[in-house]
């Protein structure tokens, strides 16, 4: 039996929008949940493909929760305030939360989101530890820089209009360790997150229109006029022998100011 294409959609906050196509094997799951086979330890194209997936799961998060208003912060220690372990370092980050929080008490502000990932490293001279964060703004930054007062920090407004600097904040957040180096990481995420909201549509695209639009990544209008009210970011297609074609997209809502 012939199978069908499924397009996903996934809506993170107002503004932007991430779109994929691919082809389901069997008919009968017109409907359904997509439900992915449980693996063996992945082969490299395997652990590539859960690499791309596991930024582009961590940008759309980003995407649902921050806007340009936010931060991305890097948090370290001073040598005579450096942790002993993990958890101490986790510790004194949490305190750090719970500080921050108080003074967005008394401002009126929401409890503050974040999401990012600690880091430790071993030198000669012992392990370090240090933050990547994207954190709510409605603080200046000196007024952030002085609620740490654990080390330096250094905070820049997050550009998140710009996709091509928002996709390498994503990789570089969550790199991969090189455990030759004996790096680790821990991600840390405020429980206060939206997670997207993602809709399917197993009826409107054929195979025909799914093998058009794989020839079309480089075509604003053509994107543009099946997402109504959505502007073109940018496209991509691979195709594979066992899935056929994978097109994704991404767009962000035109005129929002206007919605509002």
């Amino acid at each position: 039996m012939m199978g069908f294409i499924r397009n996903v959609k996934y809506y993170c906050g107002d503004e932007y929008l991430e779109t994929e196509l691919f082809e389901m094997p069997n008919m009968n799951d017109r409907g359904k949940p997509l439900r992915r086979k449980k693996e063996k330890p992945s082969t490299p194209g395997k652990a590539k493909w859960n690499r791309k997936n596991a930024i582009r799961k961590f940008r759309q998060k980003v995407m649902t929760n921050f806007s340009k208003e936010d931060y991305y912060m890097t948090f370290t220690f001073s040598t005579e305030n450096m942790p002993e372990t993990k958890e101490d370092g986790k510790k004194e980050f949490h305190n750090f939360i719970r500080r921050i929080n108080r003074r967005r008490k008394k401002l009126g502000l929401d409890a503050v989101k974040y999401m990012g990932t600690m880091e430790s490293k071993e030198k000669k001279t012992g392990t370090t530890y240090h933050f990547h964060m994207i954190i709510s703004g409605g603080l200046s930054r000196d007024e952030m820089e002085e609620i740490w007062k654990k080390g330096l920090c250094n905070a820049s407004k997050l550009r998140i209009d710009d996709n091509e600097l928002m996709q390498k904040l994503c990789q570089y957040i969550t790199k991969k360790i090189d455990r030759k180096e004996k790096h680790s990481r821990s991600y840390l995420c405020s429980r206060n997150l939206k997670n997207p909201i993602i809709k399917k549509n197993d009826w409107k695209f054929s195979h025909r229109k799914l093998n058009e639009l794989a020839g079309l990544t480089d075509c604003p209008e053509v994107w543009e006029s099946i997402y109504i009210g959505y502007q073109f970011i940018e496209a991509s297609a691979v195709f594979s022998d066992l899935n056929g074609w994978h097109v994704m997209a991404k767009l962000k809502r035109r005129d929002v100011k206007q919605k509002k």
